[in-house]
């Protein structure tokens, strides 16, 4: 039994990789176990600290866009919901071609044109047209959120 502790997770005492099993006398004895198990070990440790890497990679990234986007829990809840349709509200206001969110005549207008223009049917592009719609979804969820904070204008992030 102590053999499999040894052979799997390493003396405790030995931090080199290479000498775990320098004392293990059945590793010895099959040809070509001991360079067989020392690339395991190493391609595992390899694999653990790309792993290590890219999570804290993803994390300082999701930090940096939170403080991008103003920071806090306002900044958070931007990059929320810019994950849920995939855009920024900048993206979404020049799909839709407006400079004013809280513009919803306009909006509307542009929304229509620009979702039957694409519309498959008519030979328009499925992809485009599920740009406007999500580009006019984001736009609405800013306005939902001004108005049930009271505010009469959606504020955007300082870039």
């Amino acid at each position: 039994h102590g053999f499999f502790f040894f052979a799997w997770f390493g003396c405790p005492s030995e931090s080199n990789p290479r000498r775990i099993f320098h004392n293990i006398s059945f590793v010895h004895q099959i040809p070509g176990m001991k360079p067989l198990l020392e690339l395991i070990i190493g391609g595992a440790q390899i694999v653990g600290r790309a792993f290590t890497r890219a999570v804290r990679e993803e994390f300082r990234t999701s930090q940096q866009a939170a403080e991008r986007a103003g920071g806090g829990r306002q900044g958070a809840r931007r990059v929320a919901n810019d994950s849920i349709t995939g855009m920024t509200l900048q993206e979404a206001k020049q799909i839709l071609n407006v400079t004013e969110p809280h513009d919803i005549e306009t909006i509307e207008k542009n929304y229509k044109h620009l979702f039957e223009v694409n519309d498959k049917a008519k030979g328009g592009s499925l992809y485009l047209q599920s740009k406007v719609y999500r580009a006019k979804e984001r736009i609405d969820m800013e306005l939902q959120k001004s108005e049930q904070s009271g505010s009469s204008e959606p504020k955007e992030p300082k870039t």
